[in-house]
């Protein structure tokens, strides 16, 4: 008599050896193997290391079984804590003929490994309360598993398989194979060819692999099911109801239709095909998302009712939403995300990242100042959330942007915008049109570029260049500092441009008192008089500095630095 005795994946294995020869009836490399004597069976356990064997419990066995009969088994092992024997497992079963069973059943007893037992012929075998693997290879089989994780195999014959509660896995290799289940999420491995012809998944059954070569159609049920293609292989799969996971595997141009309930896609090939609703494109039941390592856009028509796009592993990829309000999340590395129309929101996480806006109900969530330097391009007014760093906005309307606490960089379209920095070190460019620009708190940097621009740099020591046309660029009670090592700086004041300067945004008298707002007397290149809201200006190593006096003790209050050397006149000047 000899049968397999198997340890599936994912448990230790282990070997048994024959101690002595008194009996010639020994367990060997997981095979139980017997002469034509009978007796009892003394074995050494190889993995602990000492004797397992079988005392007074132990039942005789036929090992040459020429007639019907049946053969109880028990085993014991040495326990390494105590050195007592405890009860490792026990089976019986009943045959009919030699070397052909009929039934097999595990015990119960004990449940601290997995039991795997192997029968060929058309077997009836029962599994215990614990993790089993049941195999019964060729024949029609029916297979019990009662409770526990259980790994069942049929075979290849047309077999019956009950994984009773707990979470099964199934090996589905013949299209006759039937399989249920009770409590719990299973699985079927699809090893069956299925060309021209599809699997439903069974009304208990959750999760559906095609481990086959070739591409399958896989369906599911009203259970929120799990279903996965072959890597390679062009599958089609069909979630139906519930809420399903579809993921047609690496490689290979799959089709998969969500159906109604909450679904997610797995994408990574450009040719697979993604849609809700197997009718229909208009948006099903449910909100689904697609994941994919790919760059990908749900505004095909197929995929026009799909919410949600999350992009998965570490390449630079793209997502681009629809008409819907789409939820769109990046991975780790530098995406680009636009939602399109309706109100998105998208998460770009790390890597530096750009996001497109263009509805006010947007929203751009990062969630780290060390993830990335990001960039929001935007078609209408905005001010950037916490951690994104830059704004362009587009298009040809007259909008605005702000900045955060971070050093932003904000440019603007062609047309008049308003920028603000607010707090930070941060970077203003108008480009065309007439914009006003705000640096806010901070070393800020303000550059016009065309048009007549407003340039007010703020606290911190700033640096502005109007740019073309006529610019004005503007000063507030506590804008300016009194040193030529921190005042602010003008690079390209041109009197030719009708550039002004304005001060009358600041008490030139102090000694007034609070509440005033006296003007400037703009004296020139001469030196002070000790009289309070002087101005005045000179050239030094070829750059000019004005200077004005605000308690009329003679020395500068506050100075501006203007590149290069200038002639000015009180116009210059708004006092």
């Amino acid at each position: 008599m000899t049968a397999n005795l198997e340890f599936y994946q994912g448990f230790d294995m282990r070997f048994f050896e024959n101690s002595g020869t008194a009996f010639h009836d020994s367990i060997t490399n997981g095979t139980i193997a017997g002469n034509t004597n009978s007796g009892q069976v003394v074995i050494d356990e190889g993995v602990f290391g000492r004797d397992v064997f079988g005392g007074a419990n132990l039942g005789g066995i036929a090992n040459n079984m020429p007639t019907a009969g049946s053969v109880s088994m028990w085993f014991y092992y040495a326990d390494l804590g105590d050195g007592s024997l405890s009860e490792f497992w026990n089976f019986s079963f009943d045959y009919v003929a030699a070397n052909t069973f009929s039934s097999f059943v595990l015990d119960d007893d004990v449940g601290t490994l997995f039991q795997t037992y192997v029968l060929a012929g058309s077997d009836h075998i029962t599994g215990s309360d614990f993790d089993d693997g049941l195999l019964g290879y060729g024949g029609d089989d029916w297979i019990s598993a009662n409770q526990g994780d259980d790994y069942i195999d049929g075979g290849s014959g047309a077999d019956f398989m009950d994984g009773g509660s707990g979470n099964n896995t199934f090996v589905v290799d013949n299209a006759g194979d039937t399989v249920t289940a009770g409590n719990g999420s299973d699985i079927v491995l699809l090893q069956l060819s299925l060309a021209g012809t599809s699997y439903t998944a069974p009304d208990s059954i959750e999760n559906v692999r095609n481990v086959a070569i070739s591409g399958a159609w896989l369906i599911g049920n009203t259970l929120n099911n799990a279903l996965i293609g072959a890597n390679g292989a062009a599958d089609t799969l069909n979630g139906r109801d519930g809420d399903d996971v579809l993921n047609g595997g690496s490689g290979g141009g799959d089709a998969m239709y969500g159906g109604t309930g909450n679904d997610t896609f797995y994408v990574d090939n450009i040719t697979d095909f993604v849609t809700d609703n197997t009718d229909t494109v208009t948006a099903g039941s449910g909100e689904d998302e697609v994941r994919s390592s790919i760059t990908y856009t749900l505004t095909d028509a197929a995929r026009l009712d799909i919410e949600n796009l999350r992009l998965v592993g570490t390449a630079a990829i793209n997502g681009t939403g629809n008409a819907l309000g789409n939820v769109i999340t990046g991975n780790s590395a530098a995406n680009t995300l636009n939602g399109l129309g309706g109100a998105d929101t998208m998460r770009g996480g790390d890597g530096n990242d750009i996001y497109y806006v263009d509805n006010s109900g947007d929203r751009v969530l990062e969630t780290s100042a060390s993830g990335g330097v990001d960039t929001i391009r935007s078609s209408i007014t905005l001010t950037l959330s916490s951690y994104a760093e830059n704004l362009q906005l587009l298009g040809s309307d007259a909008i605005n942007g702000s900045g955060n606490a971070l050093a932003n960089r904000l440019a603007g379209n062609g047309e008049a915008n308003l920028l603000y920095g607010r707090d930070g070190d941060d970077t203003l460019t108008g480009n065309g049109g007439n914009d006003a620009l705000y640096g806010g708190n901070g070393a800020d940097q303000l550059l016009g570029g065309n048009g007549e621009d407003w340039l007010e740099g703020g606290t911190g020591q700033d640096r502005m260049t109007g740019g073309a046309d006529a610019d004005m660029f503007v000063f507030r009670a506590g804008d300016l500092a009194g040193s030529a090592a921190t005042c602010d700086r003008i690079t390209d004041f041109s009197h030719a441009e009708s550039d002004q300067i304005r001060l009358n945004a600041i008490d030139a008298n102090s000694a007034n008192g609070a509440g005033t707002n006296d003007a400037f007397t703009f004296i020139g290149t001469s030196a002070f008089h000790q009289i309070a809201g002087e101005l005045r200006y000179q050239v030094i190593n070829g750059n000019t500095y004005v200077y004005g006096d605000t308690d009329g003790n003679g020395v500068a209050d506050i100075m501006i630095r203007l590149d290069g050397s200038h002639a000015l006149v009180q116009s210059d000047f708004l006092l």
